[in-house]
């Protein structure tokens, strides 16, 4: 009797359920969605959450995705108020492993992205790159890694800032190959293109967005990046793994949600941008700045999150990196 009730009571809580779910799934995007953003308009992260809004937008009738830029804190601003939106679907979070490694630099810091933030989609990786003008004497990463030996920590190398990824590649590096290099952090990008421009630095340790121009015109020239695989935009520069065994440092780009968000609307999304990011345009429009189109289910990210969490958490511990 206790079985039949049981079953009974399933089948008449399974219409409730069902409709519960479906009622998310279609208010879900009826109502204006807006898509938080941790950089400044005009960079690689903006131009990917501007490409995904506006895809999704023209996919889902009715639908209004925007693009919300909330810089400051290396993203911890954007990323905060992403965790304390309500998880109804009318939020997500757009951002990079920055985020991560923000969060594990600042001792302060309260909020923790694995638990706080649901992962969604991976929407591409791109290699970071070590970036040099066309004088400097090294070609290869073996004679990079034999020219800061000879030069014993006197060789300068620029990146975007204390504390950021390429800062933690670079402290990764140092510990594969036994190097000793003089780090010159900069605030941003495009500081850090400039000041290897001016001749500054010796090498800029950076992405492949922000030079672009440089590296197509031959001012400047990147030896190696720290992709598993060369990047297709650039096939004659090697990895750095070519050389360095397990030196392999991917800087992705994915969407977030507010922990709690519902299933119903984390697979729609999901499903939705899977199809973004195989459109051709898409892929072209990932492919401009040196970056590859990812994809895959929600379990893929969560797995890549959590793996560079304690991935970056530990070198910050064990480096004692702060912010700068």
């Amino acid at each position: 009797m206790t079985g039949t009730i049981g079953r009974r009571g399933a089948l008449l809580a399974a219409p409730a359920l069902i409709a519960a779910g479906g009622a998310a799934a279609q208010a879900w995007p009826s109502r204006p969605v807006r898509i938080l953003v941790g950089f400044a308009a005009g960079g690689a992260n903006d131009i990917m959450a501007r490409l995904l809004a506006q895809k999704l937008t023209e996919r889902i009738p009715g639908s209004s995705f925007i693009v919300e830029n909330r810089p400051g804190a290396a993203t911890q601003v954007a990323a905060e108020a992403a965790a304390r939106a309500a998880p109804d679907g009318t939020t997500f979070f757009y951002t990079s492993p920055s985020t991560l490694i923000a969060l594990a630099v600042n001792r302060s810091a309260t909020l923790d992205p694995v638990q706080a933030l649901a992962p969604v989609f991976l929407a591409q990786n791109s290699p970071l790159a070590l970036v040099c003008r066309p004088d400097f004497p090294a070609r290869t990463v073996a004679e990079f890694i034999a020219v800061a030996r000879e030069r014993q920590g006197r060789l300068t190398v620029s990146t975007p800032g204390a504390g950021a990824i390429n800062h933690l590649a670079l402290v990764l590096l140092m510990r594969q190959t036994g190097i000793e290099v003089t780090h010159v952090p900069y605030t941003g990008n495009n500081p850090s293109i400039t000041a290897l421009m001016r001749g500054d630095v010796d090498v800029a340790h950076d992405g492949l967005f922000a030079p672009r121009a440089q590296l197509e015109a031959g001012t400047l020239r990147a030896i190696a990046v720290t992709s598993a695989e060369r990047a297709p935009a650039y096939p004659n520069v090697p990895t750095f793994a070519e050389t360095v065994p397990g030196h392999v440092v991917g800087f992705w780009g994915g969407m977030f949600a507010p922990r709690g968000t519902p299933d119903a609307i984390l697979d729609r999304m999901n499903t939705e941008l899977n199809a973004i990011m195989r459109l051709p345009d898409a892929i072209e429009r990932t492919r401009s700045f040196g970056a590859e189109p990812a994809g895959g289910d929600r379990g893929v990210f969560a797995r890549t999150v959590a793996e560079d969490w304690a991935r970056w958490s530990q070198v910050v511990r064990e480096n004692d990196i702060r912010a700068g």
